[in-house]
């Protein structure tokens, strides 16, 4: 079978196996999280956790039976878990996102308004105390994370650089992950191409660190500092927060709005800056 031919067939499998292997975690683990859920007063959501058990189980599949090839393909060979490379992926993660909030907040676009805990409606958890409601959206926001690198920047990505090679690899992975992101609550067009752009950074920081993971972790750091430290949506997801939170004035297209400050202008700015610095940079990766 032809490389043109094969591609949709891997693809297709890789689905399917992926939504077998999550129907069944959730049928194990629906009880369990529903005993949670009711022993804590609140819903514990179940959906990044499972997502994770189906998309894992699928690339195991790939790997072992439809593709045989070795992890390392999705940049998850020896040493893609060392503490330096996700040290490295966060810091990356973390410095977007704080200029981006940095930017806003000096042009009068964003502020810090104090509420009480539990006053954000729409809001996934109930909030307590700052450290509680940080380490619940890492148990939220880590597992969601890895899945989306697993499925873009991981099977994807691996599938499309063999068939077509690695802009193509990079386009189409991060098009299908703008394009996953117009589900979410606000989504439209500017935002589409926002997360587009964030899915060609994160394909930079996997080639750049020969590691899945660093781009996870990211990725993870990016969403993190939104919630857990600025208090604003992640990507027009909002969560209850406690102490405070972070407001956003003017228009949309600059600051994001509802869909938080990963939606507008300066965040394409700061993500277009970055993806301009990253391919000028010489890839130690690069195929001669």
């Amino acid at each position: 079978m032809t490389t043109a031919l094969r591609v949709p067939w891997r693809l297709l499998s890789f689905g399917i196996a992926w939504i077998l292997a999550q129907g069944i975690a959730e049928s194990v683990l629906g009880p369990l999280f529903g005993l949670a859920s009711r022993s804590i007063g609140e819903s514990v959501p179940m959906y990044p956790w499972t997502s994770l058990i189906g998309v894992t189980a699928a690339c195991a599949v790939a790997m072992r039976f439809l593709d045989d090839v070795p992890w390392s393909v999705m940049a998850l060979g020896p040493g893609a878990w060392q503490w330096r490379r996700l040290a490295n992926g966060a810091l990356v993660g973390t410095a977007a996102i704080l200029a981006t909030a940095g930017v806003l907040g000096a042009v009068g676009a964003l502020r810090f308004d104090a509420m009480r805990a539990g006053g954000l409606d729409g809001a996934t958890f109930v909030a307590d105390s700052w450290g509680g409601t940080a380490l619940r959206l890492l148990l939220l926001l880590g597992p969601a994370a890895l899945w989306e690198e697993l499925v873009f920047r991981g099977y994807l990505y691996a599938v499309a650089d063999e068939a077509a090679g690695r802009w193509v690899a990079r386009l189409s992975s991060s098009v299908a992950f703008g394009a996953v992101h117009l589900m979410n609550p606000g989504a439209n067009l500017r935002t589409t191409v926002v997360v587009t752009l964030a899915g060609l950074c994160l394909c930079l920081v996997r080639e750049r660190a020969g590691s899945l993971p660093a781009a996870w972790s990211a990725h993870l750091a990016w969403n993190w500092v939104m919630a857990a430290v600025l208090h604003v949506p992640v990507s027009g997801l909002p969560f209850a927060t406690p102490g405070y939170r972070a407001t956003l004035s003017g228009s949309e297209w600059i600051t994001g709005g509802a869909w938080g400050p990963e939606g507008g202008l300066v965040a394409m700015l700061v993500l277009g800056g970055s993806l301009a610095v990253g391919l000028r940079r010489r890839d130690p990766l690069a195929k001669s």
